[in-house]
């Protein structure tokens, strides 16, 4: 670990900065990318949004209620509110007629489907969350019409040396100041059963930790 990391900070990014690292590369996110992120202000999505701003061109954020106005530090280009009926609508007017070149997806169906509506002609969809209850999915003649690339869970499932290579890159990555978890919320150890009832209820901003014997452990 670097020298300037905590370990609480380390914990929180061992995960979640993995994971994103691997979709950013999965989806070759680049400097010209419009990048829309669903499920924004969970402990993956703050990362990505973060990831999103140093990479691309633009990024937008969907998240519900309240939250949004905490991603406002994280400097999205736009915050749209998964709650209103019209946030389809909203989140198109920012991308104008070119539409989104990514969609990463911390959510799945149905708002990660419908997001999917938004991409681009050659555009790239992650379909790595399953926060709603299930993956999204994107109907197969509408993706060879559009010529897009769709993407799942697998691109996160890592092992071994490249899981190692990530974890490496994303400790380098909290050092230089590029990516720096939210810790929203800790709990001890003897409750666990209540750190995971509030990250399934969707109340929680950023990462959940469990703090094990004075040290965090990941939730």
């Amino acid at each position: 670990m670097p020298d300037n990391v905590d370990l609480a900070v380390a914990a929180a990014v061992v995960h979640d900065a993995t994971t994103a690292l691997a979709l950013f590369d999965t989806t070759k996110v680049g400097r010209r990318d419009e990048v829309l992120v669903v499920g924004a202000s969970g402990g993956l999505g703050v990362l990505c949004v973060q990831l999103a701003r140093a990479r691309a061109a633009k990024v937008v954020a969907v998240a519900r209620g309240a939250k949004l106005a905490r991603l406002e530090q994280f400097g999205p280009d736009a915050l749209i509110d998964a709650d209103q009926r019209d946030w389809l609508d909203q989140a198109r007017a920012v991308f104008g007629g070119h539409g989104a070149d990514v969609v990463l997806d911390n959510i799945g169906a149905p708002i990660g489907e419908a997001a999917s509506t938004l991409l681009a002609r050659g555009g790239r969809f992650s379909a790595h969350g399953a926060a709603s209850g299930r993956f999204s999915g994107v109907d197969r003649q509408v993706a060879d019409a559009l010529d897009l690339s769709v993407t799942g869970i697998e691109a996160a499932q890592l092992a071994g040396r490249d899981r190692t290579r990530y974890i490496e890159q994303a400790l380098r990555e909290v050092a230089a100041g590029v990516i720096a978890p939210v810790i929203g919320q800790t709990f001890p150890l003897d409750q666990a059963g209540a750190a995971h009832a509030a990250i399934e209820s969707r109340t929680v901003f950023g990462k959940t930790l469990i703090t094990a014997g004075g040290g965090p452990a990941l939730a």
